[in-house]
């Protein structure tokens, strides 16, 4: 059973530390150089929890979101709350 899906844009802080290491997507022969950073995590057969992180290309990370319905990191961040000038406005 896993849970914990997120898709992160490999230009966000958390990530960027890791960009040197991280040269192809982790898709199987896929040469394309990674974009963002998938992870998730999962119970063994032990009962140990383990967090797995993969880096992925453009495709493979929108491929991933729709497999498991993650948001599309930068959707949200485009979007900004109206100013209160643009609420006088709409109130008149």
């Amino acid at each position: 059973m896993a849970w914990g899906y997120r898709l992160e844009s490999m230009g966000s802080r958390s990530v960027a530390r890791h960009r040197q290491a991280l040269r192809s997507c982790a898709v199987g022969t896929c040469p394309a150089f990674p974009a963002y950073v998938s992870s998730y995590k999962y119970a063994r057969a032990q009962g140990r929890v383990v967090s797995v992180t993969r880096p992925l290309c453009g495709k493979h990370a929108m491929l991933f979101s729709m497999k498991y319905t993650v948001a599309w990191p930068g959707v949200f961040r485009r979007l900004r709350r109206p100013s209160v000038s643009s609420w006088t406005a709409l109130a008149a």
